[in-house]
C-alpha cells in the first residue's frame, strides 16, 4: 500500500521551508517544527546570541530530550518503579538525622522481642502462719 504524500509549509528560525511528508505524519512535523521555534524564543529572551547558535542550542535540548526519552522506553515498567523507590528511598533516608559522624547513614533496627523467663520449679504455696 502507498502512503499518501503531501506538501506543507513550516517555519523554522524565521525562514520557511517547504516539505513532502505522509500525509499521516502531518500533525507530528508540525509540533516538531513548532517544538524548534519555542525552543529558539526561550534562549532568545534568556540570551544574546545568533540564529545559528540559537538554532544549534536548540537541537541539542531537543537531543537531549529524545535521548532520555529512548531510555524510559528501554526500561522495563518494573524497573522504572525500583528506580523512582529508590529515589525516594535516598530522599528519606537524607532528610533523617541517622548519621554517626562519618557521613554513613545509620539505620536502627528495632530490639528483637524477648519472651520473659519462666518460672522454673514448682510454684511457691503461700505460707500463712497457720502453716509455722
Amino acid at each position: 500500500m502507498e502512503r499518501k504524500m503531501m506538501k506543507i509549509r513550516v517555519e523554522i528560525a524565521e525562514r520557511p521551508y517547504r516539505l513532502t511528508i505522509p500525509a499521516d505524519e502531518e500533525e507530528r512535523v508540525r509540533r516538531a517544527a513548532k517544538q524548534i521555534r519555542d525552543q529558539i524564543e526561550n534562549l532568545k529572551r534568556n540570551y544574546e546570541a545568533s540564529l545559528t547558535e540559537y538554532l544549534a542550542m536548540a537541537a541539542m535540548r531537543i537531543s537531549i530530550e529524545n535521548e532520555e526519552n529512548k531510555e524510559r522506553l528501554r526500561m522495563s515498567p518494573e524497573a522504572l518503579r525500583l528506580r523512582d523507590l529508590a529515589s525516594e528511598l535516598d530522599r528519606w533516608v537524607g532528610e533523617g538525622d541517622g548519621n554517626d559522624g562519618t557521613g554513613e547513614p545509620v539505620v536502627q533496627v528495632p530490639a528483637p522481642i524477648v519472651k520473659p523467663k519462666s518460672k522454673r520449679g514448682r510454684p511457691r504455696k503461700n505460707r500463712t502462719d497457720s502453716d509455722s
